[in-house]
């Protein structure tokens, strides 16, 4: 098959019912209040301060998803292949069959999964696996948002055409991506450490998943954000001093081309955190 180990989940559903599927959905999956980072898959987050926080940030290795996710924003100015029309072609042939069934398709989230079941294939025998890793999800993610973006309120059809125009297109770039973020991608790491060694002293840092995400003033936009798409909610641990006036939502993410999960919006207030310890920011599970 000439997809070869991409697949076909651009035509594999989840059944969800009506309400979920008529919620409205976010244009991108990465979050721009967080820098572009894909985070609706994380178990948990932690904003970091003070000791936590310089021992957290001396690890090299948690940087990959934030250098990964900066960089194809700057090799996809060289990386210009357009997605392969074979490839294109089957994706969205098995995509629309499933439109004709009543299966409901949703780019922005499908396009995703359809993209990442590559990447164990493509990073097989590689130098550094996890960087490679990092390096094809940021590349899917990147690829399948600006594809996706502008067919949130599409037909059905509309959803599977560009669902796989990104999975394809991301697919067709993979090679100069994972090269040309090679170049650069241990300057970036030293860069990254060096933002986040510099803000434990005041506003900290935030971690998810135990990779690093952004430190500073960014943290509380990015927080609020996490919240106010359903994904997570606050967990108070340590000695913390702040004021909080954060709403929740329940929310999971899901791959193929189609919808696998909810992201409700709710309000959100304001911050002002002064990190002395640890705060926490869990995955909310559906109830």
């Amino acid at each position: 098959m000439a997809l070869g180990h991409w697949g076909t989940k651009c035509a594999l559903a989840i059944s969800l019912g009506s309400a979920v599927i008529a919620l409205a959905l976010p244009a991108r999956a990465g979050i721009a209040e967080c820098k572009g980072i894909r985070l609706e898959d994380v178990g948990n987050c932690e904003i970091k301060g003070e000791l936590d926080c310089e021992v957290g940030c001396d690890e090299l290795g948690v940087y990959k998803r934030a250098c990964a996710t900066k960089l194809h924003t700057v090799c996809r100015e060289d990386c210009t292949l357009l997605a392969e029309p074979v490839c294109q072609d089957e994706c969205t042939v098995a995509c629309e069959s499933d439109c004709d069934r009543g299966i409901n398709i949703t780019c922005i989230h499908n396009c995703f999964g359809e993209c990442v079941g590559g990447c164990d294939a493509e990073c097989d025998g590689a130098s550094d696996p996890e960087q490679c890793h990092a390096s094809c999800e940021a590349t899917c993610d990147g690829e399948c948002d600006i594809q996706c973006a502008p067919v949130v309120d599409a037909s059905c059809y509309q959803h599977c055409v560009e669902c796989c125009n990104g999975s394809c297109g991301a697919r067709a770039n993979m090679d100069c991506q994972t090269t040309c973020q090679d170049q650069e991608f241990e300057t970036c790491e030293h860069e990254f450490r060096a933002d986040c060694s510099a803000s434990c002293s005041g506003d900290g840092a935030l971690f998810c998943d135990g990779e690093f995400v952004l430190a500073g003033s960014d943290i509380p936009e990015c927080v609020e954000a996490l919240i106010a798409r359903g994904i997570g909610e606050l967990e108070f641990e340590g000695d913390v001093d702040g004021d909080f006036d954060l709403g929740g939502g329940d929310g999971s993410a899901g791959g193929g081309c189609q919808l696998g999960g909810s992201s409700v919006p709710v309000a959100s207030g304001f911050w002002s955190l002064a990190v002395v310890g640890a705060v926490f920011f869990r995955r909310r599970r559906n109830r």
